[in-house]
């Protein structure tokens, strides 16, 4: 239950931390020596297959190309460009021998140019052999940029050949360690890997358990899955919280988990939650099988308003509800309607619906989870409850944005209403919230010890701590965006500045006018490019003043002090302001334009 954890910290750049690791690690082995290392083939090939050659070298000229242009560092540019040379002059799988052949002789070009640029002393130093290696790397990452065409798969022959090995494993299924029933260890790997085609190219894989059943997985690098590791703790205590009291079992309240197994600070996995579709995805192809424009409420709010960029507050509510006036808004209670195969099926799927939604509401609440746009929040096709994803945005990072802040507490808009039985938010969904509330409150010395234990966690602490502190995002929402067309780069001036524009995310411009997040800026996210790893973090746990303020605003939410803290609120006083907040057109009108609020 603990080995993939102790490795994460034994990779760690922290020496203190990866020093201890790496001697409790010893210590196991010497009592297990096949699971210690068993553990240590298996995370050490998946972090191999959630970044192949060809992204590793997209993801650090990015990160290189940022340092040299835009913060001119160009020891801290060379710093990374070497790491990977050095990685690169090692291949040891038939992929990474084939990227060897195919880029080696740019690289070393490049990386020659590079070499004879710092052979020379810093007075005498010629510029113009950097701008050479540039050129290089710019052609090289357009033409690994071609070998993203879409969906593929690849197979774990040419990818983590180790893996094929693994048979009848002592190691644990990642995510399904409980004592208190029968361990489930791993039987084989699938040979075949799918890899989405989308920004970040996941990979769906399928494990095998020695009970039979086949696991699926998602395999993400590129991203830490540490705080959503703690986040799925948290929603652990809140399900036994809610399962020891009366009223709240009874209706079998809970929050929908799935494991979360981090594999390093940048990759892990996650265990895929089944027979699950995204709100966006129910939506457009409930819209496109009845010929209707999946964009039907923004063409609408265009079509009153066509210069949204440079209208004031006031005017996009009146834009927004224009377009809300004109379109119906019933197409997600339609979609599970058609989706029922009987009345009887419906009205359950629908209660399942209206108390999930209502519970996640309320723990999103107190957690301070934003980024709630319709690809992040997935309904099960047999139950009908509600199951989060991406819980990255904690602790209202998102709300203190300095671009498009979101001033909602959760995500309450009217396609989420419709669904709901006659009495719409007054019945089922009020009331249990209204529980969900009560519990909390009452059980708020162990949430805070939770969240506190959170919070002061310097393995996460640095990346909300500095996002929350920054604001993240700096663009501007566009007419054009709302239109389903992508932004064009940002206007800079000068050589390097057009360098830059290059290297940022522009060969990832998404279509975010319905499908894209609810950040204004993904790039902004990375803002700096710094972790905590680099960094020595121990004033994180020593009472840093942001990390207090989160904590102390946390506190108010669970004692309804969170409006005005000369005044405490019931919980249903509470929750009619929050739903009131949730549902305001004032708040959702300004909203940027990823997070679809006319959804």
């Amino acid at each position: 239950a603990i080995l993939f954890s102790l490795y994460v910290a034994a990779r760690s750049d922290h020496q203190e931390r990866s020093h201890a690791a790496k001697e409790v690690l010893a210590k196991l082995h010497d009592l297990h020596p096949d699971l210690v290392e068993e553990t240590e083939i298996v995370s050490r090939e998946l972090i191999r297959i959630t970044m192949l050659f060809p992204e590793m070298w997209q993801e650090a000229l990015r990160n290189a190309s940022s340092h040299y242009y835009v913060q001119h560092d160009v020891m801290e540019m060379m710093r990374v460009l070497r790491t990977m040379h050095k990685r690169t002059r090692n291949p040891e799988t038939l992929r990474e021998y084939h990227f060897v052949q195919m880029f080696g002789s740019e690289l070393a070009t490049a990386e020659a140019l590079l070499v004879q640029y710092f052979a020379a002393d810093a007075a005498h130093r010629n510029e113009t052999l950097v701008q050479q290696a540039w050129d290089t790397y710019y052609l090289l990452f357009r033409r690994i940029d071609k070998l993203f065409p879409g969906p593929t798969t690849l197979t774990l022959k040419d990818t983590a050949p180790a893996l094929l090995k693994c048979r009848d494993m002592q190691l644990a299924m990642p995510g399904t360690y409980d004592p208190d029933r029968a361990l489930v260890t791993i039987s084989s790997f699938d040979p075949v890997i799918y890899v989405y085609g989308t920004k970040q190219r996941p990979r769906r894989m399928y494990v095998y358990g020695s009970d039979g059943v086949k696991y699926t997985f998602l395999l993400k690098g590129r991203e830490d899955l540490r705080q959503d590791e703690r986040v799925m703790q948290l929603f652990g205590l809140i399900n036994s919280l809610l399962a020891r009291d009366t009223e709240t079992s009874r209706r079998s309240l809970t929050i929908e988990r799935f494991p979360v197994i981090p594999l390093s600070s940048n990759s892990g996995l996650i265990g895929f939650y089944p027979n699950c579709e995204n709100i966006n995805n129910l939506l457009r192809n409930y819209r496109e099988a009845h010929e209707q424009p999946v964009n039907l409420e923004q063409r609408m709010a265009l079509q009153f308003s066509p210069n949204w960029d440079t209208l004031t507050v006031m005017q996009k509510v009146e834009s927004f509800e224009y377009a809300l006036s004109n379109t119906p808004g019933n197409d997600l209670q339609r979609a599970m309607w058609y989706k029922a195969p009987s009345a009887e099926v419906w009205l359950e799927r629908r209660t399942n619906y209206t108390r999930s939604l209502a519970v996640m509401s309320i723990a999103g609440y107190i957690l301070g989870l934003g980024d709630r746009h319709p690809a992040n929040i997935l309904i099960h096709e047999r139950t009908g409850k509600v199951v989060h994803i991406d819980l990255g945005d904690c602790f209202e990072i998102a709300a203190h944005r300095e671009k498009f802040p979101e001033k909602v507490p959760f995500r309450l808009t009217r396609m989420l209403i419709m669904p709901m039985e006659v009495s719409s938010i007054e019945g089922t969904f009020k009331y249990t919230a209204n529980h969900t509330m009560r519990v909390l409150r009452a059980n708020r010395d162990s949430l805070m010890a939770v969240l506190e234990a959170f919070v002061f966690d310097p393995l996460v602490s640095w990346l909300y701590l500095r996002e929350w502190e920054m604001g993240i995002g700096t663009s501007e929402t566009t007419s054009r965006q709302m239109a389903r067309r992508p932004a064009p780069p940002p206007p800079r001036e000068g050589r390097a500045a057009e360098h830059a524009a290059r290297w940022s995310m522009g060969n990832d411009a998404e279509d975010i006018g319905i499908i894209g997040g609810s950040k204004p800026d993904a790039w902004m996210s990375k803002a700096g490019n710094n972790t905590y790893d680099a960094m020595d973090g121990k004033g994180w746990q020593t009472g840093n003043p942001k990390a207090r303020a989160i904590v102390k605003r946390i506190h108010d939410k669970l004692v309804g002090t969170d409006f005005n803290r000369n005044v405490q609120l019931t919980e249903a006083e509470q929750i009619d302001k929050l739903i009131q907040q949730a549902t305001s057109s004032e708040n959702l009108a300004v909203l940027y334009v990823g997070w679809v609020p006319l959804w």
